[in-house]
């Protein structure tokens, strides 16, 4: 949930207080303000014709809020989709708990930075088409196995293996993200940093076993590639992925899961 709706609330709801407060001094200046006046005067701004363009404007910035939270609800859910169902086996039989997510999902926002945005829209995008295409027929495998979604997935994996030249500092600060709660990850200037968790966060359980099977699954649409995409990832990047990202793909060979 985005913060333009919460402070949409507070700010309407101040504005009624104040209205509240304005009524009370301005009808009961010189008098006592008992229990029964007070609720003479709100019943009577209950009904009070005063706030209806308000009400019907403050109505529409809400829908308005809804439908931007809505349509980026959207956005995330294809990329995220895109990025963790390598691995959804993973997920199904528990090895890693779906309570990761969040982080994952700032894992890839901290990689990416802006792109992160753009290749949300992009893999929106591309849900759309293949869903106006396909009608009743589309599935998610559809877009797994579409040549632009799988585009923006190597591309993806391709700036996380560079993001892991320093591969022991970079393992152990990924552990830290992925066994803290959102609250310590740290999306401003200091973007790779992980704060302290507090006293009442509960980290998550996640330790060499669950990075090795994370990353083993994650790369496996780099590391088990049929010739076709072979040869689409060699068009895109002028190399094959060993070339490209050969020392991150040794270090994670030699993972022990």
């Amino acid at each position: 949930m985005g913060s333009r709706g919460p402070k949409l609330l507070r700010r309407t709801t101040n504005v009624v207080l104040d209205a509240l407060l304005q009524a009370a001094e301005g009808a009961y200046r010189d008098k006592p303000l008992s229990r029964d006046v007070l609720h003479d005067i709100v019943d009577g701004l209950k009904i009070s014709s005063h706030f209806d363009d308000f009400y019907r404007r403050v109505y529409r910035e809400l829908m308005e809020v809804v439908d931007e939270e809505k349509l980026e609800q959207r956005r995330q859910n294809a990329f995220g989709r895109l990025m963790v169902h390598p691995m959804s086996e993973l997920f199904h039989k528990e090895i890693l708990s779906r309570d990761i997510l969040p982080n994952v999902f700032s894992f890839f926002h901290l990689v990416l930075g802006d792109e992160a945005e753009i290749y949300g829209e992009r893999c929106l995008r591309r849900v759309r088409d293949l869903r106006e295409e396909m009608g009743e027929n589309f599935s998610w495998d559809d877009f797994y196995n579409d040549r632009q979604a799988k585009s923006v997935l190597w591309h993806t994996l391709v700036r996380i293996a560079d993001s892991f030249k320093r591969w022991d500092v970079r393992k152990d600060w990924f552990m830290k993200l992925m066994q803290y709660t959102p609250s310590t990850v740290s999306l401003g200037q200091s973007a790779f940093m992980v704060r302290e968790h507090a006293n009442h966060d509960e980290p998550h359980i996640f330790n060499n076993h669950h990075f090795c099977a994370f990353f083993q699954a994650l790369f496996s649409p780099l590391t088990d590639m049929d010739k076709a995409d072979e040869k689409q990832f060699h068009e895109e990047f002028g190399a094959d992925p060993h070339h490209l990202i050969g020392q991150f793909l040794v270090h994670l060979a030699a993972c022990n899961v």
